[in-house]
């Protein structure tokens, strides 16, 4: 004869464990929230290459909070998901953005650099002296340049240590016609407030010869238009310090 007592607590007991397993609490997952939270401030890599470092970590947290759970599904996977999606959005905008400046201002450096030369080739070296002031201080294209540069012994001095200098002389002694190539892709930077551009440029039909290598700076000038600024230019060196490290 069974005890109809002894019934009771193990159905009960059976049915309460039942219970607590539908019941478990999943875990939280913070890192999901900081996914997102990053993801949203990705829309910042549009502003500033930099920036974007900003989706590559939100991808970072995304996938540490999208690890394997044995048990039910953490709460904060979802949002991490969404986090993701913002990240690629801004990011590939940011790099799309980034890209397509690197390329225009690159070849907008290489026509100025081109110009450059060919006004010490003709001789106009007022012109090309007046590329390495600053856009806005630069002297009117209705002036007279070569009364400008003798007009003081000072400025007539800039005039004879530009005419002399190494590089110039090449430039005048190989003409208009001479043909320069770029010893690699131009270099375009961002540093201390402006964005600047390295360019080396070589003879393509003599290894041997003088390279050239020039800095520039974009400026603005008065009417907030961008304008480049020629500020080094010298026989080509090579860097004994990494780049990384300057």
């Amino acid at each position: 004869m069974t005890d109809e007592r002894s019934k009771i607590p193990v159905s009960m007991m059976k049915s309460g464990s039942g219970v607590g397993l539908e019941n478990e609490m999943p875990p939280l997952r913070v890192s999901g929230f900081i996914c997102l939270a990053l993801g949203v401030l990705s829309g910042l890599s549009i502003i500033a290459k930099s920036m974007l470092l900003i989706p590559l970590a939100a991808f970072l947290f995304g996938f540490f909070a999208l690890r394997k759970s044995g048990g039910p599904r953490p709460v904060g996977t979802r949002v991490a998901c969404i986090g993701m999606v913002f990240a690629a959005a801004f990011g590939s905008c940011g790099y799309t953005v980034a890209w397509m400046k690197s390329v225009t201002l690159s070849g907008q450096a290489e026509r100025f650099a081109q110009n450059y030369m060919q006004l010490i080739a003709l001789g106009h070296d007022e012109h090309a002296l007046q590329l390495q002031q600053e856009p806005r201080n630069r002297l009117s294209t209705d002036m007279d340049l070569a009364d400008y540069y003798t007009s003081s012994a000072t400025i007539a001095e800039q005039l004879v240590q530009f005419k002399t200098d190494a590089v110039n002389r090449e430039l005048k002694r190989r003409g208009v016609d001479a043909k320069w190539d770029l010893s690699r892709p131009t270099y375009v930077y961002y540093q201390f407030g402006f964005d600047h551009a390295e360019i080396i440029w070589s003879d393509p039909t003599n290894e041997t010869a003088l390279k050239i290598q020039m800095f520039m700076d974009y400026r603005i000038d008065r009417a907030g238009q961008g304008q480049w600024q020629m500020t080094t230019v010298q026989p080509w060196r090579s860097r004994f310090v990494a780049e990384s490290v300057l």
